[in-house]
């Protein structure tokens, strides 16, 4: 009894149900064959002999299947399943795959928490691409999980490893202020606060600084085998939208394609992106941007104003 009790046991909730309803079966096919002999009845007796053949010989089936058959179809199943799930990843995930996409994150917040092992291991270079990186930094270090990253990084500029940074230019931050329903001035506030943060704070030098004239596309921190992309949504901010992680895998691949266009070229083209110097530091916050694009000023003034109103709008965009 007590190595029935213990084989019971042992089986699965399923396997206990196929047993019990085979046992059932049985009993019942059983009793119907021969309940004639108890119960007679020519009326029925075709009937319930039938019924209690075909329950005796299905559940014996059953019972054989359970015993000797069903783990050879259990392994031909997952053989089967295994196949099926191998070519649907061939077509649809392993071309990502091979680009080098790792993993997903649902928010940039969880994803930094995960890439900062690679920020860890770095001893070449560290490229961060913002805009004014309020979801990474906290200038004011009261968010501990900000002052964490922050501390990383001032280890490795003491290091000697180069950090660096491109980020959006203050003159051009109100683009984003209404569809992040944020306050006039408030972004621009931000980046230069955040510029002043890593200059006097994790002493980043300045000649690492670069500051793009347009809006931002995509967060990335890249490390010299691994990215985070995490792209600007319009209507929310960046670090509530999801993120990937690519590896590089090949100096054709996605990491080496999104780290030319993203940072390599614009931080060479210096009709789009100014280099951050001393001097540009101090007149940063009086910029505007008649500044920025000189020759495009018919354009934001209006071609619609009278030569006598143009000279007072412009001097209105200066300011």
């Amino acid at each position: 009894m007590k190595a029935l009790h213990e084989f019971w046991g042992s089986l699965s909730r399923g396997t206990r149900f196929q047993v019990l309803f085979y046992a059932a079966a049985f009993v019942v096919g059983v009793l119907l064959f021969f309940g004639p002999a108890v119960f007679p009845s020519k009326l029925w007796e075709p009937v319930t002999t039938g019924l209690g053949i075909a329950l005796v010989a299905a559940s014996l089936l059953g019972f054989a299947h359970r015993l000797f058959f069903f783990d050879d179809f259990e392994t031909e199943m997952e053989i089967l399943v295994a196949r099926s799930l191998k070519s649907y990843l061939e077509q649809n995930m392993f071309p990502f795959m091979h680009e080098g996409v790792e993993r997903l994150y649902l928010d940039r917040s969880g994803a930094i928490r995960e890439f900062s092992q690679h920020i860890k291991l770095e001893n070449e270079r560290i490229v961060i691409i913002g805009s004014s990186l309020k979801g990474l930094l906290d200038p004011t270090e009261r968010d501990k999980e900000k002052k964490d990253f922050a501390d990383l990084l001032r280890k490795k500029i003491k290091a000697k490893i180069a950090v660096e940074f491109l980020l959006t230019h203050p003159a051009l931050a109100f683009l984003r202020e209404d569809a992040e329903r944020r306050k006039p001035g408030d972004i621009k506030k931000e980046i230069l606060e955040t510029l002043k943060y890593l200059l006097d704070s994790l002493r980043v030098p300045v000649e690492n600084i670069w500051l793009y004239h347009g809006t931002p596309t995509i967060f990335s921190l890249i490390t010299s085998e691994r990215m985070l992309v995490n792209p600007y949504t319009y209507q929310a901010n960046a670090y509530e939208n999801f993120c990937f992680e690519i590896s590089k895998k090949s100096e054709q691949g996605l990491y080496a394609r999104l780290l030319t266009a993203h940072f390599r070229k614009p931080i060479d083209n210096r009709d789009t992106t100014t280099p951050l110097t001393d001097a540009e530091m101090k007149r940063i916050p009086t910029l505007s941007l008649a500044d920025l694009f000189p020759s495009r000023m018919s354009d934001l003034i209006g071609k619609e104003f009278d030569p006598v109103a143009r000279p007072r709008v412009q001097e209105m965009i200066v300011r």
